[in-house]
């Protein structure tokens, strides 16, 4: 039954889903899940004035099992805010596409500021003008993990609008430059980056990163537009400007313990839908995989995750057409540190993460991220350095398998100085020859440092911010990364779309992934070795229609001793080149045929990677 309220609003039952706030034509639906509850009630305000504008009465004749949903005719939504309020207390729609009251970040907000806190109503369209989804393959992604407001807000950056998603968009050219094809962004959805404010009281320490307990998951965050009230533009401006340029974008979803699995699917439909978001990294444990993998708006949306339960995602001989799970591949992490660092009892271990590719699912590969030390902080620090957290630096990872070369922390020991360089090119080569995906951590591609701070969640400051100045100091490590991104992308043997075998099924005279010690096709797996070859095989798949791919062999040498390697014989007709040696900072573009075509002398600790032409 239609009635009009006091304030003339015309109101009358709405429908129970979609859950949210539904504009169509002069009407909006207003439906809420509201358990255990047998009245509630909607509050309209005035946007500006903050005054309360119609309280509407949502009792039995508006419930739909749990949910309470009405619908009003009104042409001036954007005048108005809402809350919902069961008894005394007022909370936000945990579908509420636009929240007011959020838009300064870190701003300590005081009681009586927070209680005009309100949802919006989100009345603004957008020309996509047809784009489509690029869904890139993870064999051919390459990932670049970056914090909006850190990625520009340092003085450095040369941004205009610093901290904010126009900002990510500037960069674009960068992105290009650097030559990544997907950026992973921390939370962008509105949460409260006010530790310690539930309520009453406050605190002057941030939530920098944004994993956070109070989130509204629907919101873009209003603090990281360049125009907080014009966000939802800005952020949709920004995903088409990447797209645009071949770019995608992943969205990290941190959903609390207890989220209901429907909200995460509506969620994550909603992202997709309005928003284009190519994939998101989620929180494993509240999320039913199954019931995700499932859903067919998201088929070939990207899920990264830490594990999926394949086994009961799909069936044992089933293979999915388009490989839209994915592994956040942890293990690869500590194995390669250790490996690197020299450790025992590695090399095995470390010869199966080059190796990885389930057939099912990608597996995303990273030596660093956000929650430890930053590459250049790996190899210059043994132990971690948080006193700024205030928290007497019982924060943060203990075991970090890092080491600092000989001299903690900052040195002009130019021998310290260059095996630290050394050691951050092993760590280069190793993610990007290695099979999977790759993803990099913003500001690892110039040596960004946090000072020894592994768990800067806290320092919305020059710790946290990434210093652009170091782009020309560290240029050499810059173009070190080009250059492995680009020989990635010509060559496919380095990035398979399945896990290679380890067998000659073609018949060529070369398995596809062979290993080797000092002794060619013996691969030493003892506890105190410190070697690995690795041949690659290019006959198993073309360059273009007439041409194979070229050979690989990488020689890993982290031992404090050089080693010869015995090479294997490269495909008929062709020849060893040195392609780059990593205790060389720069390599050569002229390329010459090794003299001894049997052996090849590794320097210690260092990579080389030889090609065969």
């Amino acid at each position: 039954m239609t009635k009009k309220s006091k304030s003339g609003f015309i109101k009358e039952r709405g429908v129970p889903l979609p859950l949210g706030v539904t504009i169509f034509h002069n009407w909006v639906n207003f439906a809420v899940s509201v358990p255990n509850e047998d009245k509630c009630r909607l509050n309209l305000y005035d946007r500006d004035k903050g005054t309360l504008v119609e309280s509407i009465f949502l009792t039995e004749e508006n419930r739909t099992g749990d949910v309470f949903s009405v619908r009003i005719k009104n042409n001036n939504l954007q005048e108005l805010a809402y809350m919902y309020q069961i008894k005394d207390k007022e909370f936000i729609d945990p579908y509420a596409e636009i929240i007011y009251g959020r838009e300064s970040y870190g701003k300590i907000i005081s009681p009586e500021a927070k209680s005009n806190i309100r949802g919006g109503f989100n009345v603004s369209g957008f020309d996509w003008q047809g784009e489509k989804p690029l869904n890139i393959p993870y064999s051919d992604l390459i990932i670049y993990k970056l914090h909006v407001r850190g990625f520009t807000r340092h003085p450095s950056s040369g941004i205009e609008a610093k901290g904010t998603f126009h900002g990510i968009a500037e960069k674009i050219p960068y992105f290009h430059d650097l030559g990544i094809n997907c950026v992973q962004l921390m939370p962008i959805y509105e949460y409260n980056e006010i530790i310690g404010q539930k309520g009453m009281g406050g605190s002057d320490k941030i939530n920098y990163w944004g994993y956070s307990s109070e989130n509204a998951y629907f919101v873009p965050k209003a603090a990281y537009g360049a125009d907080p009230g014009n966000v939802v533009q800005e952020l949709k401006s920004m995903v088409y400007s990447l797209h645009r340029n071949g770019i995608e974008v992943i969205m990290e979803m941190n959903f609390t313990k207890g989220t209901k699995p429907g909200l995460i699917q509506d969620c994550l439909r909603h992202w997709i839908l309005n928003y284009h978001i190519d994939g998101f990294r989620i929180s494993s444990d509240p999320v039913p995989a199954a019931f995700l993998a499932a859903d067919p708006i998201l088929g070939r949306t990207k899920l990264l995750a830490e594990s999926w339960d394949m086994e009961q995602i799909y069936p044992r001989d089933y293979l999915p057409g388009f490989k839209n799970l994915a592994q956040y591949n942890t293990a690869y992490s500590v194995v390669v540190k250790r490996f690197l660092r020299g450790d025992e009892e590695q090399v095995a271990s470390f010869a199966c993460r080059l190796k990885r590719n389930p057939d099912k699912c990608g597996v995303i590969n990273y030596i660093t991220n956000h929650d430890g030390f930053t590459l250049m902080d790996l190899y210059s620090y043994d132990v971690k350095h948080n006193e700024r957290n205030r928290e007497n630096n019982h924060d943060g990872e203990d075991y970090n398998y890092s080491w600092n070369c000989g001299a903690e922390g900052s040195t002009r020991i130019k021998k310290v100085l260059n095996l630290r360089k050394k050691q951050i090119r092993n760590a280069f080569v190793t993610l990007f020859f290695s099979q999977g995906t790759p993803l990099l951590l913003a500001g690892d591609e110039f040596g960004n440092s946090q000072a020894g701070n592994n768990n800067a969640y806290c320092q919305d400051n020059e710790i946290s911010w990434l210093d652009w100045s170091l782009s020309d100091i560290n240029k050499d490590i810059f173009n070190y990364v080009k250059q492995m991104i680009r020989l990635r992308k010509e060559h496919p043997i380095l990035h398979m779309g399945n896990e290679l075998r380890s067998m000659d099924y073609i018949s060529c005279g070369f398995p596809d992934l062979s290993f080797h010690g000092t002794k060619a096709w013996y691969p030493d797996y003892n506890h105190y070795s410190r070697i690995l070859g690795v041949m690659l095989s290019g006959n198993y798949v073309k360059i273009n229609r007439k041409e194979n791919d070229n050979s690989f062999y990488l020689a890993f040498n982290m031992h404090w001793e050089k080693h010869g390697f015995d090479l294997p014989n490269p495909p008929e007709g062709k020849q060893w080149h040195v392609l780059l040696n990593t205790e060389a900072e720069t390599n050569g573009t002229e390329l010459q045929p090794l003299r001894n075509q049997r052996l090849y002398e590794a320097a210690a600790r260092s990579v080389a990677v030889l090609i065969s032409k």
